[in-house]
């Protein structure tokens, strides 16, 4: 009988922004590194050692083209989530061919944001109150029972897609309108339900940071803290992402971390915990996704701390004990990303090829003449990217980023005419 021809599978691993997960998955393990997409085909992607014909978000999709391969003598060793849309995928597969991974209570907190609250506040972490509904009547209710302002949102979505904050009776169910007309765009797309709302207690700051924890059987640690840049209000749209925050290091933003994801029951892999803080430096965890953090955030703590935290993530799914190497990871230099962002209007030329500033390590413009741009509202109402590098760590709050985005912006898009919301 020949020995198994055995492989790591990666879902979400063919993502924009998430390219550096084969390299770290080569560090992780010598076994052939496999992706999964629908129509491999026509999508063929080089990077991976092979892509399988299967949709990464149905469990049932990948258990049979996994059963196809198994009948080849090509099995799994596991099955690796790398975004919000394949948490729950993975880890059935996994389940259901007795590989390991998240326990299905733990997926059901990281992925329903209700689920997710209630047990963040069972194990007495602040988090805001907050109330699940579906119609105007409930929303009423909610609004009644929580006070103005709220922030309204998809239960079971991410990217800041229709999260919107409202401070009176109006806004909010113009509110709710707004979040339902997103989900109905692009719910599909996701795979997720979007029939259920969360209206939430406001906490008023736009100081806001995401921690990457290393989670363990009994044990996580704390990888590194991301200083946060939203849009203008109503809309959270991240506009920018800093690495380290200049919070690294504070033992209770750590400790806050730590027993969110241990109240999840988030027991491997890494974990993304975003954490506002209130007027009187009151910290609350807002939201906890069982999965490294997206937007290039982990391209941005490679460069800070000359470590692939992809490889942290699969080798842990793996079983390989790394939490003391994070323990012992020390941030060199600051990284960060910006999105670029187009007056709103309709965008009429493109100005490329100027030179950019020394700080600028990519630059990426995904508009083009004649794209609408609209108010930054999520991850869809983007015009480019780009990321920057100091030899130096902040000590306070910088503004660069979103400074420097916004010059880049001015000088390379022309835009004209108001844009119909």
């Amino acid at each position: 009988m020949q020995p198994k021809d055995e492989y790591v599978l990666l879902l979400g691993a063919d993502q924009y922004l998430r390219e550096r997960v084969f390299s770290g998955a080569k560090q992780a393990t010598d076994l052939p590194v496999w992706a999964a997409t629908e129509d491999a085909a026509r999508r063929r992607n080089r990077t991976f050692d092979h892509v399988m014909e299967a949709d990464p978000k149905d469990a049932e999709s990948l258990l049979e083209a996994i059963r196809a391969h198994s009948a080849q003598g090509r099995h799994p060793r596991i099955v690796v989530p790398l975004n919000d849309w394949t948490v729950d995928s993975a880890n059935a597969v996994n389940r259901a061919l007795g590989l390991g991974g998240l326990d299905a209570t733990a997926v059901t907190n990281a992925r329903n944001k209700y689920a997710m609250k209630q047990a963040l506040l069972a194990a007495g972490v602040r988090t805001p109150r907050c109330r699940l509904v579906e119609s105007e009547q409930e929303l009423s209710d909610a609004i009644e029972a929580i006070g103005l302002p709220v922030v309204i949102k998809p239960y079971d979505f991410g990217g800041s897609g229709g999260v919107v904050l409202a401070t009176t009776h109006e806004e909010a169910v113009a509110g709710l309108a707004e979040s339902k007309a997103v989900v109905a765009e692009y719910g599909s797309s996701f795979n997720i339900l979007g029939d259920k709302f969360l209206v939430e207690q406001f906490v008023d700051s736009d100081d806001e940071v995401s921690v990457e924890v290393l989670c363990g059987a009994g044990r996580a640690e704390v990888l590194a803290v991301t200083e946060k840049y939203l849009s203008p209000r109503p809309w959270f749209a991240e506009m920018a992402h800093l690495v380290p925050s200049h919070r690294t290091g504070d033992p209770t933003l750590t400790d806050l971390a730590v027993r969110s994801c241990t109240a999840l029951g988030i027991d491997r892999g890494l974990a993304h915990v975003e954490i506002k803080f209130g007027a009187d430096g009151t910290a609350w965890v807002i939201e906890v996704a069982a999965r490294p953090g997206g937007d290039g955030i982990m391209d941005q703590v490679e460069r800070a701390y000359s470590l692939n935290p992809y490889w942290l993530h699969i080798g842990s799914y793996l079983g390989t004990g790394l939490l003391d190497v994070v323990a012992a990871a020390t941030p060199t230099r600051t990284s960060a990303i910006a999105f670029l962002k187009a007056a709103p209007g309709r965008i009429e030329d493109v100005l490329d090829g100027k030179p950019l500033p020394p700080e600028v390590r990519s630059f990426s413009i995904s508009a083009k003449r004649g794209d609408r741009s609209e108010a930054a509202k999520n991850w869809s109402t983007r015009e480019g990217i780009v990321e920057l590098e100091w030899d130096e760590l902040f000590g306070e709050k910088t503004a660069l980023p979103v400074t420097m985005a916004r010059e880049l912006s001015e000088q390379t898009f022309v835009t004209g005419g108001l844009v119909e919301e």
